[in-house]
């Protein structure tokens, strides 16, 4: 596969694709740069912050990572679907690239690195990656203990959380990781329970959350406001009101509160069913 294949098949903007193409990272460069990257990947971004700019050159460095991978997902029977579903996180870290600092490139290299050494997939709306419940998650019925084998089940933005597109991917995790993996974990603002001081029930969000039963809820990180309104601010009157979801969530931590991040479980036994 061509870089310029590539960019198509990830649907990656033309202004992001042009200073890509002038192909400024050497093949030395990029082997070096590579088995920094695979050795300790955060030692390979410590470097990197160092770089005049890295932006650009990170977006190129990750095409090129990808097209590396590519060649892993035939070997391994993964379908062109898989691939270009899963790597159209390039243009969506691009994009908010763009939005942040006013260049086309990338800045999330830690998350992006995941889906390069493939330990994350998406299929469909829903990211999936594979990992071990690290402590035990006690519900009302059942627990998940320690060790198990999971999905971690995550967003990424830019599309409606619609419940057919979510039903699909669920599906469709099924098909691709098999019978190994038989509980879907999520960590995220999405499950928040305080969401349904702030949402109807038939928003697709709440209806998202429901499939889970939340056996936590966090307060470390205002993630909520970062996804919400693109960005923590400490002046909360400043955030946008664009929509719904931001008026109501903005009245929210005006009052001094804090949405928090739930954490929750389902497991594959019980039936997909959207309340």
């Amino acid at each position: 596969m061509k870089i310029e294949e590539l960019m198509e098949r990830i649907r990656l903007p033309g202004e992001a694709r042009e200073p890509v193409q002038k192909e400024r990272i050497a093949e030395e460069e990029y082997e070096v740069w590579k088995d920094k990257f695979y050795q300790d990947i955060r030692q390979f971004i410590g470097e990197w912050k160092k770089m005049d700019g890295k932006y650009v050159w990170a977006l190129e460095f990750y095409l090129k990572l990808a097209m590396d991978t590519y060649e892993e997902y035939q070997e391994r029977g993964y379908t062109d679907q898989v691939f270009d579903e899963t790597f159209y996180d390039i243009t969506i870290w691009c994009r908010e690239c763009y939005r942040k600092h006013g260049v086309y490139g990338l800045d999330e290299l830690w998350w992006l690195g995941q889906s390069v050494k493939l330990k994350l997939f998406r299929l469909g709306r829903l990211q999936f990656e594979p990992i071990l419940v690290k402590k035990d998650m006690k519900g009302r019925e059942q627990t998940i203990q320690a060790g198990t084998k999971a999905l971690n089940v995550h967003i990424p933005e830019g599309e409606p959380l619609k419940m057919e597109a979510c039903r699909e991917s669920f599906g469709r995790a099924e098909e691709f990781f098999g019978r190994e993996y038989q509980v879907y974990v999520c960590d995220s603002w999405l499950l928040s329970p305080h969401l349904e001081e702030v949402l109807p029930n038939t928003s697709n969000i709440i209806r998202f959350q429901k499939l889970f039963e939340v056996t936590d809820v966090g307060y470390q990180y205002p993630q909520a406001e970062q996804r919400i309104f693109g960005e923590i601010l400490e002046d909360k009157r400043q955030y946008p009101e664009n929509t719904t979801l931001q008026k109501r969530a903005k009245e929210y931590v005006l009052s001094g509160r804090d949405l928090g991040i739930g954490v929750g479980f389902f497991t594959a036994s019980a039936a997909i069913e959207y309340r």
